[in-house]
């Protein structure tokens, strides 16, 4: 992505503050927030980022809001999970090797659980976040292009449940 095309990343819905965020707000949040070398063997995800919570704390979401949904920027693709377990282990890459992560490893921004199994969640270049009450839209079952790499990341033998905490 060039630099006259400026990226933006949407958090919106139940939230006190709605914000947008590009690649130098990001790496400006604290410290302690900034994930340094995540290396996911599994789905060769690799780079650096920050902790899905601290965007969700700066955006101070309201009581009432229970899920996250996550939409990638064809709005092709979207997952939708309970907010309580994406504040848990979710953590947004931007940077790879001190650089924006490049559109061809997931960016500029995609969403990882490193610590989880749900490879279904891991969304690739992600461009708006927003928090519901109930789930938001989720493409990640009873998708036709839920097998397809180029859209989904990965892809899945479907003779029953595959191990990413949800079964077809």
């Amino acid at each position: 992505m060039g630099q006259e095309e400026r990226f933006f990343l949407s958090v919106a819905g139940l939230v006190e503050k709605e914000g947008k965020w590009d690649y130098e707000t990001l790496s400006s949040l604290p410290k302690e927030d900034q994930v340094e070398e995540i290396n996911q063997n599994n789905s060769g995800v690799i780079g650096s980022g920050i902790r899905l919570s601290a965007l969700v704390r700066a955006s101070r979401p309201l009581s009432d809001s229970d899920y996250i949904t996550f939409t990638s920027q064809d709005e092709i693709y979207a997952a939708s999970i309970p907010l309580d377990e994406a504040l848990e282990n979710g953590i947004l890459i931007y940077k790879r090797e001190g650089a924006p992560l490049p559109e061809s490893k997931g960016g500029p921004v995609r969403l990882v659980f490193p610590e989880g199994e749900n490879d279904c969640c891991n969304v690739k270049s992600v461009k708006k976040i927003e928090l519901t009450v109930g789930k938001g839209k989720d493409t990640t079952t009873g998708d036709p292009d839920h097998d397809n790499p180029a859209i989904h990341g990965h892809s899945h033998d479907h003779k029953g449940s595959h191990g990413h905490g949800h079964s077809h």
